[in-house]
């Protein structure tokens, strides 16, 4: 009778998955951690949610309250496990989360900096939140209706390279005492 080392679950390859692309980002929610993971087509919701709980439950991850959202980083115990077992994860994997993780980071402090939203009402118009956000305190939040889906969506592309000029602009406006 030979001996056969026990084989991993597909449960203890998505936890590792998650728990690599966790360490390579800076602390975020489940959607952000669900937007990086689903580009490169690896898992579902569900599957990812059970490996949070899990890495969380066994101490390798925690979840903190951040704003109105929750945060999840990996502790010690999870960068142990990394370092015990992160070698195991296909290089293909591992290449696409180094060569994409400074960009999504990126991507994510625009979106926590500068919150945008489209929201489509019963009328056909489009509605346009947008704001400027520091240390979870909103600075300035306006919301714009336009006609087509098409200027919405540019509004909420252009408005991360933009909030600061019409931030100060709006400051100045606004602060000036009318001529008399």
């Amino acid at each position: 009778m030979s001996l056969h080392p026990p084989r991993r679950s597909p449960q203890d390859e998505t936890r590792l998955i998650v728990l690599y692309t966790m360490a390579k980002l800076p602390p975020c929610n489940a959607t952000q951690l669900q937007q990086f993971l689903f580009e490169y087509n690896e898992m579902n919701y569900f599957d990812m949610m059970f490996a949070l709980n899990d890495l969380c439950a066994n101490g390798q991850a925690i979840r903190e309250k951040a704003g109105e959202d929750h945060h999840y980083t990996v502790t010690p115990a999870g960068e142990e496990a990394l370092s015990l077992f992160g070698n195991r994860l296909p290089q293909s994997l591992r290449q696409f989360v180094e060569e994409n993780s400074a960009s999504f980071r990126e991507k994510m402090l625009l979106d926590e900096h500068y919150p945008r939203q489209i929201r489509k009402t019963a009328e056909g118009d489009y509605v346009v939140s947008l704001g400027i956000q520091e240390k979870d305190q909103p600075v300035m939040q306006i919301t714009i209706s336009v006609p087509t889906a098409r200027m919405a969506q540019d509004m909420v592309d252009f408005w991360p390279r933009h909030a600061g000029k019409f931030y100060g602009s709006a400051i100045f406006t606004l602060a000036q005492e009318e001529d008399q």
